[in-house]
């Protein structure tokens, strides 16, 4: 038998099957280009993304059978936010994690010493990403929307509504809104007050393993079905990927460096950091996932190369000559750090006006310097969020890395070198799919508990650090960990002036 995962992203959407070992025997994917008319907006058309869907189910049961379907599961991108109207059409562009357009709400949120209390009780840092700032951009902006949004959804409640014609969400992505209560697992009444919505207003919450089996008859006769599929909630793309990689408890943190980055671990305690640079997202069994995303990752490398180097940064010859040269660069780039915040930054410092800076630049510097400083400095990132990590959970004592950055040796010795730390390399494919099989299976009474995941932990090597490197870096970090403090509100005003 199979089971059918279905990955809604925010550059694709992809449908991975696996056999009941989970491991994945095919993949159908579509792209879904963000839609971004100005600086600081990204949206995607709901209707355009669920076409999609339905497309790889198609493909799907025609790849497999209808006879051959176990269940069907999702994972779906954190923090989408949609208005629709009584009819369940949308009022508005679905607004992804990456749109800005609610920072000045966040920031009032802060000015109000009301992000605290929110981020105790929700896990949520107070940021432009949350829905429920989102949800006060529309109050104040978009008044006439407001009133008549009939409920306020992410793409995933979109697309089971289009198949189910009920308003549900699983607990997972509900811990990701900033408007649910992380301990008592309910809709949280302070944010409600505060977005000015009621929780008839939003969906009801369901656990991960949730699943449907009565498809709406055009939905049921448009993919061709004749027996009843179950249709499993699934989870956030971050919970499942945390268990699509095997971590299933607070010693290993995943980390992934792609174009962005993450760095997450898994607890069964409800963590809050008291410095709010931590998210803490509720998965199920009472298991929370705790971390933080970085906005800045391989995305920092490809402006380098493409718009101050002027090279083409698809060309892996290339991109390996210019890590050739940065690794002929001593640890430090002879006294360059660069503070890698170019589309601001959500962990650990959570600022939408946070901005890139090179520190120390003098004309000794060259080339493969600001190569190698770039690299060092995402690294920096990185790091910055495992330590409050260790601060809230202790200490961690495996790093599994994935993403884009495994194509680099010199990039992953970099951090191993900054972290000091041994990594593991995790060459997982497709990790949140497979962690949405994975619910599929347990919603089908297949695995007792989450920590069951543990299966997919993998280590294909280990490179361990460098502890000459990692001494002369600790003293670069100490300068580095201080220049956002001082640079905050330079940043602002910055913000301000253009």
């Amino acid at each position: 038998m199979n089971i059918i995962a279905i990955d809604i992203g925010t550059s694709n959407c992809k449908a991975v099957i696996t056999g009941t070992d989970l491991k994945a025997l095919k993949t159908f994917e579509y792209a879904t280009t963000p839609i971004t008319p100005r600086q600081g907006w990204n949206e995607q058309n709901a209707v355009t993304i669920f076409n999609a869907v339905v497309k790889l189910l198609q493909q799907s049961i025609r790849f497999c059978g209808e006879e051959n379907i176990a269940c069907v599961s999702f994972s779906a991108a954190m923090h989408s936010f949609l208005a629709v109207d009584k009819n369940g059409v949308p009022l508005i562009n679905m607004i992804t994690w990456a749109d800005l357009r609610s920072a000045k709400y966040a920031q009032a949120l802060e000015k109000k010493n009301l992000a605290k209390k929110l981020y105790k009780a929700t896990g949520v840092p107070i940021h432009a990403m949350s829905p429920l700032c989102k949800l006060m951009w529309l109050k104040a902006e978009q008044k006439a929307i407001f009133r008549r949004a009939h409920k306020f959804i992410s793409i995933k409640e979109y697309i089971f509504f289009k198949l189910f014609g009920k308003y549900i969400i699983d607990h997972s992505i509900a811990a990701a809104t900033g408007l649910m209560d992380a301990k008592n697992i309910c809709w949280y009444g302070e944010a409600l007050r505060l977005a000015d919505i009621t929780k008839e207003q939003l969906s009801e919450l369901k656990p991960v393993e949730h699943y449907e089996t009565a498809l709406l008859s055009p939905i049921k006769k448009k993919l061709k079905l004749k027996k009843e599929i179950p249709f499993v909630l699934g989870a956030s793309d971050g919970a499942l990927a945390n268990l699509g990689c095997g971590i299933v408890n607070a010693n290993n943190a995943a980390v992934t460096v792609g174009t962005s980055g993450a760095v997450r671990i898994t607890s069964n305690k409800f963590l809050i950091d008291k410095k709010q640079r931590l998210f803490c997202y509720y998965i199920g069994d009472g298991a929370y996932i705790t971390g933080g995303a970085l906005n800045n990752g391989g995305i920092v490398l490809q402006w380098l190369v493409e718009k101050i180097l002027k090279q083409p940064f698809r060309d892996e010859k290339q991109l390996d000559v210019l890590f050739k040269s940065a690794a002929a660069v001593k640890p430090g780039s002879n006294g360059l750090i660069f503070l890698p915040y170019i589309l601001g930054e959500r962990a650990p410092v959570w600022d939408e006006n946070a901005k890139g800076c090179f520190i120390g630049l003098t004309e000794t510097h060259t080339e493969a310097h600001i190569i190698r400083a770039a690299l060092e400095g995402v690294c920096f990132a990185v790091v910055d969020v495992l330590l409050a990590l260790e601060e809230t959970s202790g200490n961690i004592k495996n790093i599994y890395l994935s993403g884009g950055i495994l194509k680099s040796e010199v990039w992953v010795q970099l951090l191993a070198d900054i972290s000091g730390k041994k990594i593991m390399l995790n060459e997982a494919a497709d990790a949140s799919a497979l962690g949405a099989a994975f619910i599929g299976r347990k919603a089908l009474g297949n695995v007792k508990s989450l920590a069951a995941a543990k299966m997919f932990l993998q280590n294909v090597k280990t490179v361990k650090p460098s502890a000459a490197n990692h001494r002369i870096y600790k003293k670069y970090f100490t300068v580095y960990n201080d220049l956002y403090g001082k640079l905050k509100n330079v940043f602002a005003e910055l913000t301000a002036i253009n």
